[in-house]
């Protein structure tokens, strides 16, 4: 922002947000899981009542991903060297995954979304603060975010 816009702004009394550069990056860290946001209602209500939640798969999954930093999770790939992990574009997003969003208030959010792909469509999706996931939606089908296929 130029000097002269600033003046001005605060001249009209209108408050500047300073922009602030995190020096530190948190790829080199571990996962830290963590279960303070889960949200156990909606289409992908993150609740081991579920009749469709996978214990083992999770649990395993959790466990083996725990010893791993970000950048290896960043890395993985599957199928045909697509990324396995990686944050969720809000505009690739589902109708049902934006309307949970926008009833939970989480619009500033969305460029955290982050999905840990469990299975072929099984997936936990929570939001990614540094080197902390904090687990939020089960998603079982792959419907919060659907791939979408060449063709058609």
């Amino acid at each position: 922002m130029a000097k002269r816009d600033k003046q001005i702004k605060k001249q009209a009394g209108i408050a500047l947000k300073a922009t602030v550069r995190n020096q530190f990056s948190s790829n080199g860290e571990k996962v830290v899981w963590m279960f303070d946001e889960i949200d156990k209602d909606g289409d992908f209500a993150f609740d081991i009542r579920r009749g469709d939640f996978q214990h083992q798969e999770f649990l395993d999954k959790m466990i083996s991903y725990s010893s791993m930093t970000w950048n290896e999770i960043s890395s993985q790939t599957h199928d045909k060297g697509k990324s396995k992990h990686h944050l969720l574009e809000y505009d690739s997003l589902s109708k049902k995954a934006k309307d949970r969003i926008a009833a939970l208030q989480l619009e500033q959010d969305t460029d955290r979304i982050f999905p840990f792909a469990l299975q072929n469509k099984l997936r936990v999706i929570g939001l990614r603060e540094n080197e902390k996931f904090h687990v939020k939606w089960y998603d079982p089908e792959h419907e919060f975010c659907p791939s979408q296929k060449k063709h058609t």
